[in-house]
């Protein structure tokens, strides 16, 4: 007990705030990477730069549901958000490659892992608590504020990451954040 609150849920806290700093990071660069024509980004028209923003995000917050009845089923919710950080991860890395292929490629693979993470790692915070547990909103309310923490963080890193290093090196730094998280997580498997 840390707080009055299970062990576990500080390490998800770190593993969730680090996840949605590499989220937030780049979903605050996308659109405007992939119309970019002066500074390095893609170069793409505006219709299709916003087709492309629009479609992640609609499959960011679809697939959450195909990955949190694969947990349910098949892998457990743990297996799931390592899987899910790992595929993140390979994404943000590989859009940080030059090259639309690996851009698309990078994305689709941010998508799959974001189904796999997001919901399964809240599971794992409810899972934490007996039902009744009358901490269990306290323990949500301290997770979120995780999320809060990294979405915060992230509007500060992605401006100063692409102002001083240039789009690629933001997708790494996202996945550098990824990376962190998954660490947290399995030191405390």
């Amino acid at each position: 007990m840390a707080l009055g609150h299970p062990k576990g849920l500080f390490p998800l806290f770190f593993t969730e705030m680090w996840e949605r700093l590499a989220f937030y990071t780049m979903l605050g660069v996308l659109l405007l990477y992939t119309t970019d024509i002066e500074r390095g980004g893609l170069g793409l028209p505006a219709a299709e730069g916003n087709e492309i923003y629009g479609l992640y995000l609609a499959f960011v917050y679809f697939t959450p549901f195909i990955g949190g009845m694969a947990a349910d089923r098949y892998l457990g919710f743990r297996r799931a958000v390592l899987i899910g950080g790992v595929l993140m991860a390979a994404g943000l890395f590989l859009m940080s490659t030059p090259g639309f292929g690996f851009f698309t490629s990078g994305l689709g693979l941010v998508i799959i892992g974001n189904g796999f993470f997001k919901p399964n790692i809240s599971v794992m915070v409810g899972n934490l608590y007996q039902p009744g547990d009358a901490k269990r909103d306290a323990g949500f309310n301290i997770f979120y504020m995780g999320i809060n923490i990294g979405a915060f963080a992230a509007n500060l890193l992605a401006a100063s990451v692409r102002n001083e290093l240039g789009w690629l090196w933001t997708f790494r730094a996202a996945g550098f954040g990824i990376c962190t998280g998954l660490l947290i997580l399995l030191l405390n498997w």
